[in-house]
């Protein structure tokens, strides 16, 4: 291990503190020499939030993948939903096409709440994502953003439950409800 300076210590607490404005829970943060290695993971709510969605997802119909990279065709970026939920299989080493998805689902970050809730939702809406749940640990909603209108980016519809009410009309839930009564919020 390198001998932290006073230099790094700087942008080690820089690299934190972004990690910390974005979402992102630092579980480990090195320097060495002049890089830094920071590995991260999301806050306990996040990852739990995408847990209980994933596991009520109807096994062997529908393929789960979490946190890949996700192909749009309106932009080159690629976002990383919590889940993707597709109909085939993917490739290995394959990446979703958002148009080709059942349903994208997110969980808001505390503090980056902005690009989860105006940003993804027009990317995903203008790249033909047929169903998008965004769902919301700081205040407790979940939505669920359907039909998706290409041209000005938004969904025709966008249906609004609370944490402990069923979300209905999910297409990839075989008719279910999704349950949201284990939903945790940021404490």
């Amino acid at each position: 291990m390198v001998e932290v300076t006073p230099d790094s210590t700087d942008a080690l607490e820089h690299v934190a503190a972004f990690a910390e404005r974005t979402g992102f829970a630092i579980s480990k943060l090195e320097s060495f020499g002049d890089q830094i290695a920071m590995t991260t993971g999301m806050c306990w709510e996040h990852g739990f939030n995408i847990t209980v969605v994933r596991e009520q997802i109807p096994a062997g119909k529908r393929h789960v993948v979490a946190n890949v990279g996700l192909r749009l065709t309106a932009e080159p970026t690629e976002p990383v939903p919590g889940l993707v939920v597709a109909e085939e299989r993917l490739a290995p080493g394959a990446k979703p096409w958002a148009h080709e998805s059942e349903l994208l689902v997110e969980v808001v970050s505390q503090n980056n709440y902005r690009e989860d809730y105006a940003g993804k939702q027009k990317r995903y809406a203008r790249s033909g994502a047929p169903q998008h749940l965004l769902v919301d640990p700081r205040e407790g909603p979940c939505l669920l953003y359907t039909e998706p209108l290409k041209t000005p980016g938004v969904y025709r519809y966008v249906s609004t439950t609370s944490f402990g009410e069923p979300v209905a009309g999910i297409a990839c839930m075989d008719g279910a409800d999704l349950d949201t009564s284990e939903f945790l919020r940021y404490t």
